[in-house]
């Protein structure tokens, strides 16, 4: 039987502060941050369900955000800091606080979903406030659909072209890239690793670092399946407004 990968984003704004919340089947995660009107003056995130036993500290990595000015386009966090000394999915959403923050007040709500491969095929789907804004369909891990990205793998499109383009447009592809990433990890039985270090992956975030993968212990029992029922984010949101 196969089913979907799911993830839900949700993104608020005050006068003088941003979050976003995050959560798929392997994940979730709340970031938090403040600013001034010009730039960050604190972060952190908090891992809620993880799949490492040191995903939380991963939360006060965020503080190398302060300083970084306020921009509308969520790749602006790459070039202030080393991705790979935070962890992937908390820093990314971060990305999407920030341009939250520029904005302005306000709230956004993505919801991702990415079907398992049938015969090499898959799609992705992206919905911003329960209206679809992207579509991508997959065939043995490339891009078939649409034309303008047919040929290329999800994971080519780096920081740098993300940086590049329009802020909506790059926000749309920072989503729907990791969902197509992070799909075909249904497949994978990550409690079969007893570390993070076991999954032999190399320097790849926070965690993956070569001095604390061997320490990063998993979290068994830490997956869930979306298939089916309300999906990701279906409680209340958490409090807001705190750095």
């Amino acid at each position: 039987m196969t089913g979907v990968f799911r993830r839900a984003i949700r993104i608020e704004a005050g006068t003088d502060w941003a979050q976003a919340e995050i959560e798929d089947d392997f994940h979730h995660f709340v970031v938090r941050l403040r600013h001034d009107g010009r730039q960050v003056t604190a972060g952190r995130g908090e891992a809620v369900r993880h799949p490492w036993s040191l995903c939380p500290a991963a939360g006060a990595a965020l503080s190398a955000l302060e300083g970084l000015a306020l921009s509308p386009n969520p790749a602006a966090v790459f070039t202030h800091t080393d991705p790979l000394g935070q962890c992937t999915h908390m820093f990314e959403t971060a990305g999407l606080a920030l341009s939250q923050a520029f904005r302005g007040p306000g709230a956004r709500r993505y919801d991702a979903h990415a079907t398992d491969a049938v015969d090499g095929r898959s799609e992705v789907v992206l919905a911003r406030d329960g209206q679809a804004v992207a579509r991508w369909v997959l065939q043995d891990g490339v891009i078939a659909e649409p034309a303008e990205h047919a040929g290329r793998r999800p994971a080519e499109f780096r920081s740098r072209t993300l940086s590049e383009l329009p802020p909506e447009a790059a926000e749309h592809l920072l989503i729907l890239r990791r969902a197509a990433i992070l799909g075909p990890a249904r497949t994978i039985d990550v409690d079969q690793f007893p570390t993070a270090a076991d999954m032999k992956r190399g320097h790849a975030c926070f965690v993956f670092s070569p001095a604390r993968a061997a320490r990063a212990q998993r979290r068994y029992g830490s997956v869930r399946d979306f298939s089916t029922g309300p999906g990701p984010l279906a409680g209340p949101p958490p409090p807001s407004g705190e750095a």
